[in-house]
């Protein structure tokens, strides 16, 4: 019936075969045609959605339109019914019976939605810092909701899943995939569910897009556009935004964009100024959305999809000791550079935490990340003040499980001590040191960085008299990537480069 519906369309509507296309998703046809996406609900009744009446994929449209709008989305136009004329063909919004019904979207180019990016090669440091602050918005705008995002609503998607899972394969004729993430869920469930609550009761809980990996996003007219959110049951797209983004995340990572997944992770945490601490909800979030992948492909029949996503949900629920390192030195040294490199590969759900002192310091300001911070916030009391800063936050995200990059020139011997006063994980400290030249060039070739320090800063920084033992000096007059593999070899093992 469906497929017929479709094809009647593309007559009615007037399209030439070649302007359209049709696929698939596991919830919906979608008809491509012209300048339009037409998206039509298939009639199925499933453990977690139901779509088996006229009456409720209506409904299911309606939600689709609403929420998405709600989320900024630019792309979606209308819910119109499907009549049947006199002659039996379907057409849109005509006279005669209403025999189902369609969400009407702008239509885009296939190249531009993530997944293809992805694929491509095409999602760079500057595409994954536009789409953080892209989400960082869109949870802001949201309300916050008290009523939902408990623990309990959590264990509940456990159990869902688990009768997901069990569903098809009994329906095949195969038996549970071992080994099972689930009773790991449970367990690191309870370990944060007191967190969890904790976040619920601070407002971190909205509808929010329920849905948000690569294949809903893409780049309309130069804008990143979330798109297809969860329509079909508000409680389960009502929940942590950490949740949320823990979809984009995890598909990042099976994707293989390990990068992609710190750089998203690193510029959501600064640009939300979320607490260090619900680092500790990221394995169990993203693992749990790993889940999802896994028991819907072993429902629709896709069990070696269904065994990757088992295979990341357990990795990301195994425990790592996490490290904290130092990376120090003047300005063009390419801390930042190398501290970015060195990121994805240490210790944590989706790597280490970056900590940059010239965010903290504007962030303090109120001053956006690329703008000027005020001269008087590099006087010698505030700079002793954003180091205390930057190690409180470190002691929070390492005690949270997470790895630490901790990123300033350090130059001052107080801004050192601060490091060491963090005890939960030992210091892993290097000094990164170049000619003048090379400083300069590097300083003059930044845009749109963090850091204020312009040629005539780097020309007065002088090297420290003397590094604390800890302290290792690395020649960064190499390329980046030559220095990070130093790096990573003598902090002997610790990162996976």
């Amino acid at each position: 019936m469906t497929s017929a519906i479709l094809d009647d369309l593309v007559e009615t509507g007037g399209y030439e075969p070649c302007e359209t296309e049709t696929f698939e998703t596991h919830l919906s046809h979608v008809l491509l045609a012209g300048d339009r996406a037409i998206k039509l609900k298939k009639p199925v009744k499933l453990a977690f959605v139901d779509f088996s009446t006229l009456e409720k994929r209506r409904s299911a449209c309606l939600a689709e339109l609403e929420a998405n709008r709600k989320m900024g989305s630019s792309l979606y136009l209308d819910v119109l019914p499907v009549t049947q004329a006199a002659g039996g063909k379907h057409v849109l919004d005509g006279g005669g019976e209403t025999v189902d019904w369609v969400v009407v979207m702008k239509r885009f180019d296939s190249a531009k939605r993530f997944d293809s990016l992805a694929e491509a090669g095409a999602l760079d440091p500057a595409l994954a810092w536009r789409t953080a602050d892209r989400i960082v918005d869109m949870h802001a705008g949201l309300e916050p909701v008290t009523t939902a995002g408990h623990a309990a609503d959590y264990r509940k998607v456990i159990r869902d899943l688990r009768q997901t899972e069990a569903d098809g394969a009994a329906r095949d004729g195969l038996s549970i995939g071992e080994p099972s993430p689930f009773d790991l869920l449970d367990t690191e469930l309870a370990h944060v569910d007191p967190l969890i609550e904790q976040r619920r009761r601070a407002g971190k809980v909205r509808r929010t897009h329920g849905d948000l990996h690569l294949r809903n996003l893409c780049l309309y007219e130069g804008e990143v556009t979330p798109f297809d959110c969860l329509e079909f049951d508000e409680r389960l797209a009502t929940t942590d935004v950490l949740y949320d983004l823990a979809f984009l995340l995890m598909d990042l990572l099976q994707a293989g964009l390990p990068e992609a997944a710190n750089r998203v992770m690193n510029r959501y945490w600064d640009g939300a100024q979320e607490d260090e601490a619900a680092l500790a909800l990221l394995p169990f979030f993203m693992a749990l959305r790993a889940s999802v992948r896994m028991a819907v492909a072993v429902e629709g029949g896709a069990l070696a999809e269904a065994d990757r996503y088992r295979r990341l949900a357990l990795t990301l629920l195994k425990r790592r000791k996490p490290v904290f390192v130092a990376i120090g030195g003047l300005s063009g040294t390419g801390k930042s550079t190398v501290a970015a490199a060195l990121a994805p590969d240490l210790p944590g759900a989706a790597g280490a935490r970056l900590l940059r002192s010239d965010v903290l310091r504007k962030r303090g300001q109120g001053t956006p990340e690329a703008g000027c911070a005020d001269r008087r916030a590099y006087a010698p009391e505030q700079r002793a003040k954003v180091s205390r800063q930057l190690a409180g936050h470190a002691e929070e995200a390492l005690t949270a499980g997470c790895s630490v990059l901790a990123d300033a020139t350090f130059q001052e011997a107080a801004a050192r001590e601060a490091l060491e006063s963090v005890s939960a994980a030992p210091l892993q400290a290097f000094w990164l040191e170049t000619s003048l030249a090379t400083r300069l060039e590097r300083v003059s070739n930044r845009r749109g960085d963090a850091s204020d320090a312009d040629e005539a800063v780097a020309r007065r920084q002088e090297e420290p008299g003397q590094l604390e033992p800890e302290w290792c000096r690395i020649d960064a007059g190499r390329p980046v990537d030559r220095i990070a593999a130093d790096i990573a070899r003598r902090l002997g093992g610790t990162a996976d480069t």
